[in-house]
């Protein structure tokens, strides 16, 4: 049963940091093959969209259609904060979503929602409609395309997913609570957790201290090492091997407590994600990573390879080929990082104008990655964007990092 507080109304925020919330729900997408949102107890969304799929996407430009999806998101969100328990429902256009009910103290601060996948077609379960499913959009073909390409899982995969999001975002949710609450007892006021004006990244790195310190993940990595294990034995060696590269991108995310990293735990960061995906798309994914090791302990800024790789694998999921090659070179004492995409759906115009700072719908951006460079460096260490030099289509996005010079 939710109770009403007697405090100041709390909010999400209050336990999680938004931004890491954010980079967990966009690892989660792409580990997992999940769209996410997470919504506040109005149903407002409060991170970006995560992994939507092209159907989900394609259907929402029509008004009735969409505002059918609203109708199933509320509802979703309404049944889950009544029982407290995560509830799976089939949506008006024939796909299963969910819904993770983020409740702590006995207060619904808002849920989890997720899915945009169909059930495979020997499933008997039976979920409930929250509306009647329409079959007119089937009328218009592009629609129709994108729905049949919507992956297709088992209940039980839905189910697990469902169960370690839920009880490794509670688990977190619960033990900020329980920090905030002995700093109470000690007369000390909780920090707020406001950007920081020296960080350019939007979660706190006092936040993933805090995460180490209390072992909020240490369930996370536990379920992990289960999953592998079950893979193994199994045989499903695809399986295990996300399992690994997604709990090598969790360390990576949250047990980094500085905002400096080096270019080989960059390039390892960014090789994990590039295998994830592949595992995901299989042949639409072509990539090299061609970086000599005497770079790799060269001075570099966190997360700052996520948006390049993240532009130059677009496209991929919907069956486009993509091929993405990572270079490095010395040029004037320096190491220069080439990114090299044959991805043609983004204009150089366009990268450039994100260099200006315009807002993304999801994740880092090109403005996070070139401001931090320029300001952890000096204004000639920037990204640049450009053709690639070898003429073909595509793009470059090249950036430099100091050379770490051995005594």
């Amino acid at each position: 049963m939710v109770k009403e507080s007697k405090k100041v109304s709390k909010k999400i925020s209050d336990y999680l940091d938004i931004g890491f919330l954010q980079m967990l729900q966009d690892n989660c997408s792409k580990a997992m093959g999940l769209a996410f949102v997470t919504v506040d107890y109005r149903g407002c969304p409060i991170t970006h969209y995560s992994g939507f799929t092209p159907y989900c996407k394609l259907g929402r430009k029509h008004e009735s259609f969409f505002e059918m999806c609203k109708q199933c998101d509320a509802h979703g969100g309404l049944q889950a904060a009544i029982t407290g328990q995560p509830y799976i429902y089939q949506c008006h256009a024939g796909l299963v979503d969910f819904a993770l009910p983020l409740i702590c103290d006995g207060i619904y601060m808002g849920s989890l929602m997720g899915g945009q996948i169909r059930l495979r077609k020997d499933e008997k379960e039976e979920l409930e409609l929250i509306l009647p499913v329409k079959t007119d959009w089937r009328k218009d073909k592009a629609l129709d395309e994108a729905y049949h390409e919507t992956q297709t899982v088992s209940y039980e995969k839905i189910k697990s997913a469902v169960t370690l999001l839920h009880d490794l975002i509670l688990l977190m949710m619960q033990n900020s609570g329980q920090v905030d609450q002995a700093l109470e007892r000690a007369g000390i006021e909780p920090m707020e957790w406001k950007p920081c004006p020296n960080t350019e990244f939007s979660f706190q790195k006092r936040e993933l201290t805090s995460i180490k310190q209390q072992g909020k993940l240490r369930y996370f990595f536990f379920v992990m090492n289960v999953i592998s294990r079950l893979a193994f034995q199994e045989k499903a060696a695809k399986t295990e091997a996300v399992a690994y590269d997604f709990a090598d991108i969790m360390r990576y995310v949250t047990e980094s407590d500085h905002e400096i990293s080096t270019l080989g735990e960059e390039l390892s960061y960014a090789g994990a994600l590039l295998r994830i995906q592949k595992a995901w798309v299989g042949d639409a994914l072509r990539y090299n990573i061609s970086v000599p090791k005497e770079y790799w302990g060269a001075n570099c800024p966190y997360m700052v390879l996520e948006p390049l790789v993240g532009l130059a694998v677009q496209g991929c999921e919907a069956g486009e080929v993509r091929e993405i090659e990572i270079l490095a070179e010395e040029n004037q004492g320096d190491v220069v990082i080439q990114v090299v995409s044959d991805n043609e759906k983004i204009s150089i115009e366009e990268m450039a104008a994100q260099l200006g700072g315009l807002p993304q719908e999801e994740g880092f951006s090109l403005y996070d990655s070139d401001r931090n460079l320029k300001r952890i460096f000096g204004k000639r260490y920037g990204l640049s964007v450009g053709p690639r030099e070898d003429g073909r289509a595509g793009t470059m996005v090249c950036f430099r990092l100091p050379q770490e010079k051995k005594g």
